[in-house]
């Protein structure tokens, strides 16, 4: 099938990287972007094309960027007339999943999230959740590839709600443990905490220089943050818990 991707980041040049090597043609959209996004899709067997065209004969677009560009894409693309089938894999909130489906009355809505690392054939699998009426089409698409897809739902939300769920448990985790080193550091205890590495519970202890690591995807998560308090305000949880935890992200990316 032809496909066009936005935009190739590290998550969306490797999903699109299992596509190529799955048979398909995919298309990304090489103007305004950088020149990581650039080399990113280029190793990735990407084909350099004009919105107009990888768009205008795309049969399927998957859209995985960070949350906060989601909506937007999926205006454009709807304003494009597109009718094929739209994969949206970013972990949407309920109101921002509304907005998606809306901006594309066209389009098959699937709704996506992933779960674990870029699929690069490592050891930790990466999950793809997928609801909605297409999502069996869409899961067939990464057949015999390092993605798993999994089909969670017939309606969208399911897919962002089982992310979500997971982002939730792991990246807040990642957040306490941000949090856990400043207070060790701040108290001159780093090294009392670090010792406590080797208990069931206290993987994420290791390596002090944690903090410093994940500032580098701090702009992302902080967005996806948001969306999970929105997510968990829907169903009638305490969104304020993830709001807190987005603080962290907030300061790691200043």
């Amino acid at each position: 099938m032809r496909v066009a991707v936005f935009h190739p980041g590290a998550m969306g040049s490797q999903l699109a990287a299992q596509l190529v090597a799955a048979g398909h043609e995919v298309h990304w959209v090489p103007e305004g972007r950088s020149t990581a996004s650039v080399a990113r899709a280029e190793a990735a067997g990407l084909i350099g094309s004009s919105y107009d065209e990888a768009v205008g004969g795309a049969e399927v677009v998957l859209c995985s960027c960070a949350p906060q560009g989601a909506v937007a894409i999926a205006e454009e693309v709807g304003r494009s007339g597109f009718a094929g089938i739209y994969v949206e894999a970013n972990p949407l909130s309920p109101n921002s999943l509304q907005r998606t489906r809306e901006a594309l009355p066209k389009a098959t809505f699937v709704d996506g999230g992933v779960i674990g690392p870029p699929p690069t054939g490592g050891p930790s699998p990466t999950h793809l959740m997928l609801s909605g009426a297409a999502a069996e089409q869409a899961a067939g698409l990464w057949a015999g590839t390092s993605v798993t897809p999994m089909v969670v739902g017939a309606e969208p939300g399911a897919a962002s709600a089982a992310k979500s769920s997971y982002a939730l448990y792991n990246k807040g985790k990642a957040a306490l443990a941000v949090l856990a080193f400043q207070l060790a550091a701040e108290h001159g205890v780093t090294e009392a905490l670090t010792a406590q590495h080797t208990r069931a519970d206290g993987g994420s202890l290791k390596d002090p220089g944690l903090p410093e690591q994940l500032r580098a995807v701090a702009w992302r998560w902080g967005p996806e943050f948001d969306e999970l308090a929105e997510t968990m305000d829907a169903a009638g949880l305490e969104g304020d818990a993830a709001r807190a935890l987005r603080e962290v992200w907030t300061q790691l990316s200043r």
